[in-house]
């Protein structure tokens, strides 16, 4: 029992920094990734949490996008994990693990209600994400923590989630059970684990998702060790509710600067580029409206294309007009099921406005 006691101690690296990321879309990652992205340290690390993935599940590897499963993006854990080791010393790893669902509640990481969410009605893709970690995501999430701490010492938990549900207290409230828990089958401690959480797209880009920003930035009134990183600055895909590469990157070094700030370290951010009066003007109006299998978008303006994102991120339609300009398009759904859609309408001047519908 003493070898094996010395055996365990020995494998386990203190100067091995772990971090949980955990969330939706966003943390999954929507953001095209560039060939300078495919350039990471050694000591930047990944491990595999997915079934559904080209590398082996439970293995580490090194931290080449994308992070969380086979055919993803880039997500905010990329340059999370290159701030980390450009700022740490030299004999420190950093490593991630990542479960992430697009279009996810909060309910999916709660340990009392995930079996709940999962067993209700999901679509197809969304069901198929969940079976990508056994069906489980929370257990196959703790399983592979525990596996790390054999390893190396998980020092945070990175969230980005709140786009599906967090608009009251009750968010508040599941996210502290889930953090409490997420300590207490870990045996961590809060002050040496803190949570840090991003913001969804901002008010000043349009973001569809920005009503959830003030109960976000509450987060630290309900958890001490929580920070909240601020999105100004980062720009968003044409949906306006994913974040655009270079709103990754930057997104991701402030999730270095919080983390490393609880580590003692000061990090300079850089400037935040701040969206144009240009960006933020409603050029023209659009609205949307259901009847059975078909949606009817009606504009101010003649309309010359109209995008349909799901509400998680994939691009599920498309129609372009075809004919005399006229400011209204039908589309035919029968083949989309999913409730909430984003609706990207281009002009003929190639202005384009967003718009969030419930079906």
């Amino acid at each position: 029992m003493l070898c094996l006691c010395a055996a365990v101690s020995h494998a386990q690296d203190p100067n091995f920094y772990i971090y949980l990321c955990i969330g939706q879309s966003n943390m999954v990652g929507q953001g095209p990734i560039a060939a300078e992205d495919s350039i990471v340290s050694d000591r930047f690390l990944n491990l595999t949490a997915s079934d559904c993935d080209t590398h082996p599940m439970g293995q580490w590897r090194k931290a080449i996008p994308p992070l969380c499963r086979q055919w993803t993006k880039l997500c905010p854990a990329d340059y999370f994990g290159r701030t980390m080791v450009e700022n740490l010393p030299e004999n420190v790893r950093v490593g991630t693990i990542m479960v992430a669902v697009d279009g996810c509640s909060i309910r999916l990481f709660h340990p009392d209600s995930c079996s709940q969410w999962i067993a209700g009605d999901l679509p197809d893709w969304q069901r198929a994400e969940v079976n990508c970690y056994g069906g489980l995501p929370l257990h196959r999430l703790l399983t592979l923590a525990e596996k790390a701490q054999n390893d190396g010492v998980i020092k945070g938990v990175l969230l980005h989630q709140g786009e599906t549900d967090a608009y009251d207290e009750r968010w508040l409230r599941m996210v502290k059970e889930l953090y409490e828990n997420l300590l207490s089958e870990l045996n961590l401690k809060a002050e040496d684990c803190p949570l840090i959480a991003g913001e969804t797209v901002r008010e000043e880009y349009n973001g569809v998702c920005a009503h959830a920003l003030p109960t976000i930035r509450r987060l630290p009134e309900w958890i001490p060790t929580a920070h909240v990183v601020s999105a100004e600055g980062c720009a968003p895909l044409d949906d306006n509710v994913h974040f655009s590469s270079e709103g990754y990157r930057k997104l991701g070094r402030r999730y270095a600067i919080e983390a490393l700030k609880v580590l003692g370290i000061q990090v300079a951010d850089q400037p935040a580029e701040q969206a144009t009066t240009a960006d933020n003007e409603k050029k023209f109006d659009v609205d949307v409206t259901f009847r059975k299998n078909k949606a009817t978008i009606k504009a101010s303006v003649p309309i010359k294309r109209v995008e349909i994102v799901s509400y998680s991120g994939y691009k599920v339609g498309f129609i372009e007009r075809v004919g005399a300009p006229t400011h209204t398009m039908k589309i035919n759904l029968k083949k989309i099921t999913d409730p909430t859609l984003i609706f990207i309408v281009e002009d003929y001047n190639g202005t384009k406005v967003t718009k969030r519908a419930e079906r």
